[in-house]
């Protein structure tokens, strides 16, 4: 580990405050260059720099992202469909209307929402991996292709079992014994409307397909912690 990547002062996730490292325009343009002129098995091992560039964040939030979603996901040889659903319903979050947060640092590090974050402290001490990094440029291309329900923002945590009536289930990741992940019903604000204005819970599509590393299955030893 490389150290507490976001600290939210006084304990109030409203808040925190980062110093970023200045980069230069000359390196972002590099890092542009490298992500357009690379394949998704290079840009796998890319650096988070390059990767928060990528997906227009930075990089201290990036990383702690990539924590929490390590620390939420559960751990699949064949694919990374879990840690990706739980990046999905972070970014849901963030662009839902009705939700207080609107930031990915003071999504996760909102209080009582993720196992992973120190709850005293809201800090996030978990490792991140490559695997947690890839799942949030899976979840980008996700959302931002609409390609996931807007209305998917909860899931239960692995080792819960039911679902509030207030839900429709919407994906089931048990077959690598990982998260539960449900759609809310129906929101009126203007981000959801108008992502589908004639959205209906008994029309919602299940998610029955599989987010697979650029490079393949794994064992869990062979697990990058950059």
């Amino acid at each position: 580990m490389d150290g507490v990547t976001a600290l939210a002062f006084d304990h109030d996730y409203d808040l925190i405050s980062y110093k970023p490292k200045k980069t230069s325009e000359e390196t972002l343009q590099m890092y542009d260059l490298m992500w357009q002129y690379s394949t998704d098995e290079q840009r796998y091992y890319f650096s988070s720099e390059v990767k928060a560039r990528a997906c227009g964040m930075k990089v201290d939030e990036f990383e702690l992202f990539a924590r929490v979603i390590e620390g939420e996901g559960a751990f699949c040889k064949n694919d990374i469909t879990d840690k990706t659903m739980i990046a999905c319903v972070v970014l849901n979050r963030i662009n839902c209307k009705r939700w207080p947060t609107k930031t990915v640092t003071r999504t996760v590090l909102r209080p009582n929402q993720f196992h992973a974050v120190n709850q005293k402290r809201r800090q996030c001490y978990k490792a991140r991996s490559l695997d947690s990094e890839w799942a949030i440029i899976e979840a980008v291309r996700l959302v931002s292709a609409k390609k996931i329900d807007c209305h998917m923002v909860y899931f239960n945590s692995k080792g819960f079992t039911g679902y509030s009536r207030a839900f429709i289930n919407y994906v089931d990741c048990g077959y690598c014994k990982g998260n539960y992940f449900s759609c809310v019903k129906k929101c009126k604000c203007d981000y959801c409307t108008q992502w589908d204005p004639d959205w209906r819970a008994d029309k919602v599509e299940m998610f029955t397909g599989k987010i697979e590393r650029p490079i393949g299955p794994i064992e869990r030893t062979d697990l990058i912690f950059p």
